[in-house]
């Protein structure tokens, strides 16, 4: 780790905010299994709803599903439980973790529904659980991720557009509904963050 943390500091380049890149994270679908819980409440206000099942939804937006009901997806959108205790991906919170070691700065970059009580309660109460309250202070809530500065925003959103042309370079979250798209940068297991990151950062991969 301590090899990366040199590189990054005498590269001798300057990145978006300064000497230091900066990773932007999104929440939902890359940070946490955000569905599967849809899924659970989706199915509790309406058991016949048409579930699509994990690792088999070809399209981001459920309200594509046919057959599905608008004003269910609503209500589940808006339950305030779909926000808690969120599970977290896979090897996500580890090279969060490790990147931090590495003297790259993070930012969380997330989407809210602020129609919905529970959601930014929820998304900073799992930030305090899963990797400590100061992180709380990193999360950047916003309905246009072309605003925030960064070098790179890992998200499972295929397409991402705003009021600008975004200065991150954007690496796809792997997941079931975006692994049609042909994309140059993706990120299958974010264990593997050194090889994701490293290129698009100008920055050697450690051995």
């Amino acid at each position: 780790m301590k090899c990366l943390t040199l590189a990054v500091h005498m590269s001798g380049m300057r990145f978006v905010n300064g000497n230091t890149p900066t990773i932007l994270w999104d929440m939902d679908g890359t940070m946490y299994h955000w569905s599967s819980r849809l899924n659970e409440i989706l199915l509790e206000l309406d058991p016949a709803f048409p579930i699509v099942p994990e690792g088999q939804r070809v399209g981001f937006d459920y309200f594509w599903v046919p057959g599905a009901d608008r004003d269910t997806i609503l209500a589940a959108m808006n339950d305030p439980r779909l926000y808690q205790d969120l599970e977290p991906i896979e090897g996500v919170m580890e090279a969060i973790r490790e990147i931090e070691a590495a003297g790259i700065d993070q930012f969380i970059c997330s989407t809210p529904t602020w129609s919905n009580p529970g959601c930014v309660p929820g998304k900073l109460t799992s930030l305090a659980k899963d990797l400590g309250p100061e992180w709380q202070n990193r999360l950047i809530l916003t309905h246009d991720k072309t605003l925030v500065r960064g070098d790179v925003l890992a998200d499972d959103k295929p397409v991402i557009t705003g009021a600008h042309a975004p200065v991150w370079q954007h690496v796809m979250f792997d997941q079931d509904y975006n692994s049609h798209i042909d994309t140059p940068h993706r990120m299958t297991d974010p264990r593997n963050w050194r090889e994701t990151f490293a290129p698009l950062l100008g920055i050697p991969v450690p051995a």
